[in-house]
This record gives C-alpha cells, sequence and structure tokens, in this order.
C-alpha cells in the first residue's frame, strides 16, 4: 500500500486534481495494476472490481505488475495516462474592441481585428469582443509541457490536451497584456470542449524624462521591468523632447537606465524609480526625474580656414592625479563636431589623429560647470604640412608631362608675404609641392609666351587633405612652331561649327605671339568641299599680314563637308612650305586614297613637309584618333589631341571614366563671338578687308 499511495500522489500533483484516484486492497501478494475504470466500477458502489473482472467490465489497463515484473515508476505512468486521456478542445481567442481603438496613432485596429471584422466602414466598428486572426499565444502546464497556438482567419485553434490545470500567456513582443482568464482548468471527459479567451491590450503610456535641472534628456534609454511578472521588459528610447511613447502591460513596472556599460559610465545617477499602469480608460502621463553627473558636450572642432575637423579621434580625461582618468572617448563627426557625456569639474581634451590624417595633434583643457555649460565650445585645430604629388592629366586621360604651373595660398595671416610656387611636372607628368594641408590654395597654368604654349591657361581654387591630387588641365591648340615657312590647313565642315570660334582664337594668338615682327612664313588655309586660301603664296610675318590674316580667320564659317585629299595637296603646292599644320575634328573620310595622295605630295616636295595633326575631341582609340595619328606618322609628323568645348555634349560619353568631359570642368575659356552658322551652309568668306582667293581643285 505504501508504494501504491506514492503512485496516488504523483498522479495527483502531475494532473492537479483533475480526475479521482482511488486505491484498494487486493489478495494477490505483491499485485498492482493501474487501470482506467468506469464510474459505475467505483468502489463507493460496495462491490471491488479488478484483474480480470475489471478488464471484462470496461476497465483499461495501464499498468499490470504482473506483466512488467517490476514496480512503476511514476513518469512513466502519468505520460501513459497522458496518452490515454487526450481531450480535444477549441479556442476562441476574442480581443475587446474598445481597448483596440487606440492600437495606432491614427487610431486604426491591429492588423488581427481588421482582418477578422470584414465591415464596410472602419467608422462603423460593431461593439463587442472581435476574434483575432492569425494571433500567436502560449499555452503551459505546470510540468513544464509547452505549447504554441495560432488561430486562423476567424480567430480559432484546435489543441489536443490531457486533464489539467494550464496557464495562457501572450506573445512575446506582442502588443497584448494578458488573456482572460488566464488560465482554463480540462476536465476529464471523452467529448470536446471549447474556451473563450479575451485577449486585453497593453496601454499605450507616454514617459518623459527630465533632468535634475528640469530639462528634457533625449535619446534616453528607458528600460521598463514588470515587478511581479515574468514577461520581457519593454525598452524605449526618448526624443529630442525626452519624451516616448510605448505600449505597457498593466501593473507595477521599474524604470531603469539601459546601458551595458558600466554604471560609473553613466551620465546619471542610479535609477529605479517605480510606475503603475492602470487599468483605466484615461491615457497615462509618467514623468520620471534623473540626477545627471555627466552633462552632454558637443566641442565644435575647425581648422583656421573654417574646415571642420571630421573623423578624428579624441578622448577626455581628468585632468587631477598623476595618471589621469579616461572620461570619455570617441570620434568627432563629419561635421566636426566631438559628442561627449562629461561630468563637472576641469578636463583635459586631446584631439589624436592618425599618422595619415591632415591634423595636428592638438590638446586644450575644458571646464564644465554645474549648470551644464563649458568652455570652450569651440576650438581651432592646427593642419599638417606635407609633401603633396599634384598629377597633371589631359581630358583624353594621357598624362600632362613637362606642364609649368604655380601655387599660392589663397588666404594668409596679416603682415605675411605672398610665396608663390613654381612646379613643373615631370615625364610622368606629377610634381610635388609643400601643401598647408585643408588650406585653399589656387591653380594657375599662365598664358602662353612668345613662343608658344603646351597647355592652355587656367586658374582655379582647391582644397585637399590628402597627400596625391589629380587636375585636369587642357592642351591648348597650337603649341611652340618651331619651323620656319609653315601652312595652317583649317577644317571648315559643319561638325566643326561648335569648335570654330577656339581654333580661330588658337590661330590669332599663334601669329601674334609667334609670327609677328619674325623671319617667319605662313599661310592659312579653309577647306570644305573646296580650299580657301589667304595669300596665293607664303607671306612675311608683317603686322599689316598678320593683321589681314586674322581678318581671313574671324570670317571663316563652317558648313559643307570636306575633302581632305584636296586639300592636302593645296597645302603641299607650296613650294617653300616646310610643316603643314591640319587642324580638324577628325570628321572627315581618312581612307586609302588620302593616304596615297598624302605620300605622293610628301615625297614629291623637295622640302619634305612634315604634315602636324591636330585632332578636337578625338576619342583615344577610335578611328579618327587612329587615322589622324596615321597621318602624322607617314610624313613624321606630331599628332596632338586637343578637348574644346562644344554647345553639345555628345562626345562627352567617349572619354574615359574618371575625367571630367572639358565642357563640364571648366578648364576651357569661353568665348562672348556671335555663333557661327549652321552646317548647312556652305564656306564663303567676305573678302572685304583683305586679298584672298579661292580655287577648286
Amino acid at each position: 500500500m505504501q508504494k501504491s499511495e506514492a503512485l496516488k500522489a504523483g498522479i495527483n500533483d502531475f494532473f492537479e486534481g483533475a480526475f479521482e484516484v482511488v486505491t484498494m486492497d487486493v489478495p494477490t501478494l505483491y499485485a498492482c495494476e493501474v487501470r482506467v475504470m468506469p464510474e459505475q466500477c467505483h468502489p463507493r458502489h460496495g462491490r471491488k472490481v479488478f484483474a480480470e473482472d475489471a478488464v471484462a467490465n470496461g476497465g483499461e489497463t495501464i499498468f499490470a505488475k504482473t506483466v512488467t515484473k517490476k514496480w512503476p515508476k511514476v513518469q512513466d505512468i502519468c505520460a501513459q495516462l497522458q496518452d490515454f486521456m487526450r481531450i480535444p478542445l477549441t479556442i476562441q481567442l476574442l480581443a475587446n474592441e474598445q481597448n483596440n481603438r487606440r492600437v495606432g496613432k491614427d487610431g486604426s485596429l491591429p492588423r488581427e481585428v481588421r482582418g477578422a471584422m470584414n465591415s464596410g466602414h472602419q467608422g462603423d466598428v460593431q461593439q463587442g469582443p472581435t476574434p483575432l486572426d492569425h494571433a500567436n499565444f502560449r499555452i503551459l502546464h505546470s510540468s513544464g509541457q509547452e505549447l504554441e497556438l495560432k488561430t486562423d482567419a476567424e480567430g480559432r485553434t484546435e489543441v489536443v490536451l490531457h486533464p489539467g490545470t494550464f496557464e495562457l500567456r501572450c506573445e512575446e513582443g506582442s502588443d497584448y497584456d494578458r488573456l482572460v482568464p488566464s488560465t482554463i482548468q480540462v476536465p476529464f471527459t471523452f467529448k470536446r470542449f471549447e474556451f473563450c479567451i479575451t485577449a486585453l491590450m497593453k496601454k499605450q503610456c507616454t514617459f518623459q524624462v527630465v533632468d535634475h535641472l528640469n530639462r528634457p534628456f533625449p535619446r534616453f534609454p528607458l528600460k521598463l521591468t514588470a515587478r511581479d511578472s515574468n514577461s520581457q521588459p519593454v525598452s524605449l528610447m526618448t526624443k529630442a523632447n525626452g519624451r516616448a511613447r510605448g505600449r505597457v502591460g498593466m501593473g507595477v513596472h521599474i524604470a531603469t537606465y539601459e546601458s551595458s556599460e558600466e554604471p560609473s559610465s553613466w551620465p546619471i545617477a542610479n535609477l529605479a524609480q517605480e510606475l503603475e499602469v492602470k487599468d483605466i480608460q484615461e491615457p497615462q502621463l509618467f514623468r520620471i526625474c534623473v540626477h545627471r553627473v555627466r552633462h552632454p558636450c558637443d566641442i565644435v572642432l575647425r581648422t583656421r580656414c573654417d574646415e571642420p575637423v571630421r573623423r578624428c579621434p579624441f578622448t577626455i580625461r581628468s585632468s587631477e592625479g598623476k595618471l589621469p582618468k579616461v572620461i570619455a572617448s570617441g570620434i568627432t563627426t563629419e561635421l566636426g563636431v566631438a559628442n561627449c557625456d562629461l561630468p563637472v569639474g576641469k578636463l583635459h581634451f586631446s584631439l589624436e589623429p592618425g599618422h595619415l590624417s591632415p591634423f595636428v595633434n592638438t590638446q586644450f583643457d575644458i571646464q564644465v560647470n554645474e549648470l551644464g555649460d563649458f568652455l570652450p565650445n569651440r576650438f581651432q585645430v592646427d593642419t599638417k604640412s606635407a609633401e603633396v604629388d599634384i598629377h597633371l592629366v589631359t581630358p583624353d586621360g594621357e598624362t600632362a608631362s613637362f606642364c609649368k604651373f604655380s601655387l599660392w595660398p589663397k588666404f594668409t595671416e596679416a603682415g605675411s608675404r605672398v610665396l608663390e610656387v613654381v612646379c613643373r611636372t615631370d615625364a610622368n607628368g606629377v610634381a610635388t609641392a609643400t601643401l598647408c594641408l585643408l588650406e585653399p590654395y589656387v591653380f594657375r597654368i599662365k598664358g602662353s609666351g612668345p613662343s608658344g604654349a603646351e597647355y592652355m591657361s587656367q586658374e582655379f581654387a582647391f582644397v585637399t587633405d590628402r597627400r596625391a591630387v589629380t587636375v585636369v588641365v587642357a592642351r591648348s591648340v597650337l603649341c611652340e612652331i618651331p619651323e620656319e615657312n609653315v601652312v595652317f590647313l583649317v577644317d571648315g565642315s559643319g561638325s566643326m561649327q561648335a569648335y570654330l570660334q577656339d581654333v580661330k582664337a588658337a590661330l590669332n594668338l599663334a601669329l601674334i605671339q609667334q609670327f609677328h615682327k619674325t623671319t617667319k612664313r605662313f599661310n592659312v588655309v579653309s577647306f570644305t568641299e573646296g580650299q580657301v586660301e589667304f595669300r596665293h603664296e607664303l607671306v612675311e610675318s608683317s603686322q599689316s599680314n598678320v593683321e589681314d590674316a586674322m581678318r581671313f580667320c574671324e570670317y571663316m564659317k563652317a558648313g559643307g563637308m570636306s575633302n581632305l585629299s584636296a586639300a592636302l595637296r593645296r597645302a603641299y603646292r607650296f613650294k617653300k612650305v616646310q610643316a603643314v599644320y591640319l587642324i580638324t575634328d577628325g570628321k572627315c573620310e581618312v581612307n586609302e586614297e588620302v593616304m596615297t595622295h598624302l605620300k605622293i605630295a610628301y615625297l614629291g616636295h623637295p622640302l619634305r613637309p612634315k604634315l602636324h595633326t591636330v585632332g578636337i575631341n578625338c576619342v583615344p582609340g577610335r578611328l579618327s584618333h587612329r587615322a589622324l595619328q596615321s597621318l602624322a606618322d607617314m610624313t613624321q609628323g606630331n599628332f596632338r589631341a586637343v578637348c574644346l568645348e562644344q554647345e553639345h555634349s555628345s562626345l562627352a560619353s567617349g572619354f574615359p571614366k574618371g575625367l571630367d568631359f572639358p565642357g563640364q570642368s571648366g578648364l576651357m575659356p569661353s568665348t562672348d563671338e556671335e555663333p557661327v552658322i549652321g552646317p548647312e551652309e556652305d564656306a564663303e568668306y567676305d573678302d572685304s578687308g583683305f586679298e584672298g582667293a579661292a580655287d577648286e581643285d
């Protein structure tokens, strides 16, 4: 009987008295049987039913020692009883709609309620509980058994349980606080049972966090922990006004500061304030007062030229003791602000830039007062002087070799001299200069001298924090012309309209700087389908001839097609010519016929004049670029690729990535002359004011 009584107690504890457990004596020695018997076989009816008689009367044998030859274990018997006594249940989960009205900021109902209501108008909400569709909740038994359940579209779910008491809980992190009733008692009867459960919403509460100076505490990490339950804590972050809103369950909660850091580094004293959320309809506002031990300090760091000291590490230490204690550390923002929380007193600020940083190691003291104000709130940081490699490239991606330019600081201290630094790139297009980082410098390429210039003049200001910068410079149309007798052959076809003003300016500049009052002789020939010559022969560089040639250039217009072969033959007719400068955009056709005619003209000329080709906006590697290069190579001349601004940026897409198109970078000088005629007009010249001649080849 002792073992039977222990087994009875174990079954009652597990099933929590959901059914009656009866023990009785039997005549068989050491016998022990566990059966589930019909109610009419209860001993209180005056007759003991056991062994084969119990089976005959409909008893279900759970355990028989005569079969197993062992004494039963409580957990095994309870498990077999669970498997035998399976009770089907239907649970209907509802929500109190009056509470649900406060789910959204706009007063909308939660998704589960909206999906199950099927109402025509949101304003016409029916009163009373509403089914919760697709809502999760849990069922727990005292033995540790736990089930996760989810309702269907009608707010129902089906489950099979054994007799006993089960606890109902909402899903962790949901907007629901608790389920009513919170427990259900499953009876010992073999028929389906239905339970109706109501889910109560958590209450929307507002929390105002202020410090001991009655100032709002922004970005305060607030943690609310329920005092009398095991529910998941609620974490909130206050906004700029020190307020935070969130849903909290009913009951008493402890408000604390949420941080993984040591309490000694917290900006406030220890906080543990009790808040009671009541089950009332009125909204609740909780005021949480904290005592600041550190005040927020935003220290603005700027250079002499007001550049922000961005992404730079800093450390703040106490100024007391032999070994100063680190109070705060961090990295400045993109705006050059050091954000930190500091205690009252005198502190030491140290800016600790890296080796490649443009900023200088800087240290200064900060005084934080009791009211949270501090000085200084702005500090100037010096920058380093470093050797900076300046890479010059042309818009087509080639290195700008042997380019002379100058640098000088845009702003200098009062009374100091402005020291201009003159630089010249090497064969790789690189020059090195000592610059003060993050201070503005003016980059300048001066205008061409008497012998012409390889690169166009330009000037701009720049600031850098790096040890290497890249500058895009544009080649001039015509560089130094060493030959004494030259012919300028200008393409006047319609495609040249966008560049013609720049070509005129380049020709005029070359005539003034390199030909005027010299012993050189020249001629200018413009060609389309035909050719128009400035003079029939090469002329001296007298003042009148230069002026007439400039006037001739001014009246040049673009239009029509181009016949390059005939133009080259015309240029090579001049007996004393030593070089021909062909200026074109490469749109003219260069085929075998042109190459053959050029070869014949070149070899047939006694002076073997070189053909120097100037290609405007010819993309490297493309057909026009290669064709003009081939023409120059055939006569041992030079090919010069230049980039000029045009009205339509159709060629911009053809330039290498990472380089600015000349028309967009502002490197090229703009002109104020009147626009030339369109490509539909033929190239005609007004011969008033100069002696000209036109001839057809």
